[in-house]
């Protein structure tokens, strides 16, 4: 196999999925390839722009939407489908998270849901992703918390998944968007 960004971004995925972002180094993504580490640097200059490019792949789906499907699907739709994609993947919201340090990808998520709004609102967006990227990140870790501890015999650990998230999720989206309603920055 061809060393590429795309197998590079496949196996990080990969021990993503499996072990975790503290786990997804530069090291372990070229062991996984056979590769040497500095192989991966011809690719990416650092971690950080792996992580970046992990997110882009996981987030694909909304990121690759043109102007007219952004302008017909709500804000509460792209928030559910952004929360649904980092679901899929162990760690999805906190590598999410380490990839908002970037900026360009943090403004694309921000015009994205910005985009399903009235009028353009950046606080608004602001919002939306940080609540979205948190809530997701405490129930993902909420979720492991609960597998790890699962069968320590502490039977009063209530399973997290019993707690209803993606109902509290919704009704959190909800809450923004009504407050971004009564100052008409919704449709």
């Amino acid at each position: 196999m061809q060393l590429s960004k795309e197998s590079i971004i496949g196996a990080a995925v990969s021990i993503l999925s499996e072990f975790g972002l503290s786990d997804m180094t530069m090291r372990r993504v070229a062991k996984q390839l056979n590769v040497a580490p500095g192989a991966l640097y011809w690719h990416f200059k650092n971690k950080q722009e792996l992580i970046d490019a992990t997110s882009r792949y996981l987030l694909a789906p909304v990121l690759g939407r043109n102007d007219e499907q952004r302008a017909s699907i709500s804000a509460q739709e792209t928030c559910a489908e952004m929360r649904s994609l980092m679901m899929q993947t162990k760690d999805g919201a906190e590598v999410i998270s380490a990839a908002l340090s970037n900026q360009q990808l943090r403004q694309e998520l921000e015009s994205l849901i910005s985009d399903s709004l009235k009028e353009p609102n950046e606080v608004g967006a602001f919002t939306l992703l940080h609540f979205v990227v948190g809530a997701v990140l405490t129930e993902q870790t909420q979720l492991q918390m609960h597998e790890f501890t699962a069968g320590a015999g502490d039977d009063t650990q209530e399973n997290p998944a019993d707690a209803n998230f993606e109902e509290r999720f919704n009704q959190g989206i909800e809450i923004i968007l009504v407050g971004l309603d009564a100052l008409g920055h919704i449709r």
